[in-house]
């Protein structure tokens, strides 16, 4: 079943060639979706990891996964016969999901609905290779600067730095700053928000903590974009004005994510502790695997 699925994934790409050669010419050339190349790589990577359970007992499944292709199929038709209703904005999106549903149909019909439903973690996560349009993309971005511009704004009150603000720009002792698209904080933030993914996943049961933890990457990214800005304005103007400048400014980034993953494995840890002390939800996953059949019973780790 295997080999089948390869050639289906493999066959799709090569259906779907022009839309698949803009999705990987816009993840190299804009900079705002660098990380969409990655999520079938860790998605894959969840697959292969726990194949033994996702595969125990798993067989074709004709009839839900021919009839889901079937669904995936008039899909594409309509892509292809009225495609051009859909705005340019939205048509590579649309390409994309259809991609992803047919991936999704072939794997009920190779492996069945519950080896579906036990791989919905890499499934949903391949959501994230859908591009965005780029005015909704524009809102993230205005969003994150709108949150970064507030903390910095609550750093420079609570160390009692006279200034002057007019909305994303600060005027300060010596200088001016401007939180502007680049200083957003969106590639960070992405890689934060697909990390807490990852890391609920692993490390964490019940699906209110995955959630959680999830949401809280955001504030988490405003908060040490503003940290970096600050930082680098007191650097800039008490010591050494090449600080504003130099690759502290430019590529400093990775040095000031690890306050970032701090942030975050200490939130995975707290969470943690939540589920041990009220099991509640993790007992009604124990319930619901308790229900299954006998040939996957034995698939629960």
């Amino acid at each position: 079943m295997h080999s089948l699925y390869v050639l289906l994934v493999i066959a799709t790409i090569g259906l779907f060639s022009g839309p698949v050669r803009q999705w990987i010419s816009l993840s190299l050339t804009d900079s705002r979706y660098s990380h969409i190349v990655l999520i079938p790589a860790i998605s894959a990577s969840f697959l292969f990891v726990e194949r033994r359970r996702l595969f125990a007992g798993a067989g074709l499944s004709l009839r839900p996964g021919l009839g889901l292709l079937a669904a995936s199929a008039a899909l594409y038709w309509l892509i292809a016969t009225r495609g051009a209703h859909f705005s340019e904005a939205y048509s590579l999106s649309v390409a994309i999901l259809t991609i992803l549903a047919i991936w999704a149909s072939g794997f009920v019909l190779c492996y069945g609905l519950p080896a579906l439903a036990s791989a919905r973690f890499p499934f949903l996560l391949l959501l994230l290779i859908v591009p965005m349009p780029s005015n909704v993309m524009d809102s993230i971005i205005s969003f994150l600067q709108r949150g970064s511009a507030e903390t910095t704004y609550a750093f420079f009150r609570l160390a009692g730095t006279p200034m002057f603000r007019d909305g994303l720009r600060f005027e300060l002792p010596g200088i001016s700053i401007e939180i502007a698209k680049e200083c957003s904080s969106i590639h960070s933030a992405w890689a934060l928000f697909i990390t807490g993914l990852v890391l609920g996943q692993v490390a964490l049961r019940s699906a209110p903590a995955k959630i959680c933890l999830s949401l809280v990457t955001i504030p988490v990214a405003m908060f040490t974009n503003a940290v970096r800005i600050v930082t680098i304005w007191y650097l800039g103007t008490k010591i050494d004005v090449g600080f504003l400048y130099g690759n502290l400014h430019h590529r400093g980034g990775i040095l000031f994510s690890l306050i970032s993953l701090s942030i975050l494995l200490g939130c995975v840890v707290g969470l943690r502790k939540l589920e041990r002390r009220n099991p509640g939800p993790i007992n009604a996953s124990i319930s619901e695997a308790g229900n299954l059949s006998p040939s996957n019973r034995q698939a629960v780790p």
